[in-house]
């Protein structure tokens, strides 16, 4: 079952490089029938705008079978169902559909939410996958996330040969995703084709809820510093994260994971405040001054212990295999931090700013 993926990969990253944009564009063309689970997300409902782009049949799970406000007015089809539901007909939304887009999960840092999170996002990735199977369809991607992906000792961006070696500083939400892949991977090993996609931070429109990236850009605008990662984190366009999954259904190798980044994406903190402040036009915010009372007393604090931490050092990465094998398309950041200034400032998320300068 499942057949091969049509076509050929690009001889070497820059060709691969120079063909994206035309690939990426003719990867859902032909007329097909997909059924995308978190269409509602911001990774999922900007894939579920590409797919019906490029001319596919789109059936698109959400919990209440309605749209986001992102998505209204798009010719799709709408399913009410649950991952964390045993119950729901997984199996009868696939029938007829080629290719299968698990990206839903549940996201919380709350650790009371731990039974919650492994329910949806390894239990329903469990269902997901036995539901492909039954269907019988042409190729699954799953959805996973950078954080699955290990950190190297010598701190270098790590690629997709990494195992993860968290397990004792991880989220539950982390070890959850972890999970949830390698069950996908168990059923790829079983013969399900199965490509697993690892995205990094994503940036664009449509991040409602919003993401972590999202909350960082607009405390930013809001005049806060951001929270950030001393080892830096990867960014990525989110219309190259969902084109990302059209090309790993197309191009990918089963068993095989893919990172979603950007071979310019890892920044260091300051790189991120002067890309923000750039197309933003507004000033880097100001450190919080602490008070002298605040010094004093830290100055007689007993130390505390350290506990395990669950936010990683770092999300950089290393994205050549997807670039090189798939032709991962790279828009420049500068471009997709503007439209995500602007998005924010147009949903009424932000306060209004001055003219975002573009990517050029």
């Amino acid at each position: 079952m499942g057949g091969h993926p049509e076509g050929r990969a690009p001889g070497s990253c820059a060709q691969a490089i120079l063909v994206a944009e035309g690939r990426g564009a003719r990867a859902a063309r032909a007329a097909m029938k997909v059924f995308v689970t978190g269409a509602t997300g911001f990774v999922g409902g900007n894939l579920v705008r590409a797919l019906v782009a490029q001319g596919a049949e789109v059936v698109a799970l959400s919990r209440t079978g309605t749209p986001s406000p992102y998505l209204e007015g798009l010719p799709v089809e709408w399913v009410r169902g649950d991952l964390a539901d045993e119950g729901c007909p997984l199996e009868a939304f696939m029938r007829g559909c080629r290719w299968v887009f698990h990206v839903g999960a549940l996201y919380s840092t709350d650790p009371a939410r731990a039974p919650d999170l492994y329910e949806v996002n390894v239990g329903g990735t469990k269902r997901v996958m036995a539901a492909a199977w039954r269907a019988d369809v042409e190729r699954v991607v799953h959805t996973s996330t950078i954080g699955a992906i290990g950190r190297r000792a010598d701190g270098r961006p790590p690629n997709e040969d990494v195992p993860f070696n968290l397990w004792e500083t991880a989220s539950p939400y982390a070890k959850s995703k972890v999970l949830g892949e390698m069950a996908a991977l168990e059923w790829a090993a079983r013969g399900l084709p199965v490509v697993v996609v690892n995205p990094c931070a994503p940036v664009g429109p449509g991040d409602s809820k919003p993401t972590s990236t999202g909350r960082r850009i607009l405390d930013f605008l809001h005049g806060r510093m951001p929270s950030y990662l001393e080892g830096g984190i990867n960014f990525i366009s989110v219309r190259d994260v969902a084109q990302g999954h059209i090309l790993a259904a197309r191009y990918g190798t089963p068993g095989q994971r893919y990172i979603l980044g950007h071979l310019d994406g890892n920044l260091r903190r300051e790189e991120f405040l002067r890309l923000l402040a750039k197309v933003s036009g507004q000033p880097v915010p100001q450190e919080p001054r602490r008070g002298w009372r605040a010094r004093v007393a830290s100055l007689w604090r007993r130390p505390q212990p350290a506990g395990p931490s669950h936010r990683p050092e770092a999300l950089t990465a290393d994205p050549r295999r997807a670039v090189c094998e798939l032709g991962l398309p790279q828009t420049d950041l500068r471009e997709a931090f503007a439209e995500a200034v602007a998005w924010f400032r147009e949903a009424g998320m932000a306060p209004p700013g001055p003219m975002v300068v573009g990517g050029s």
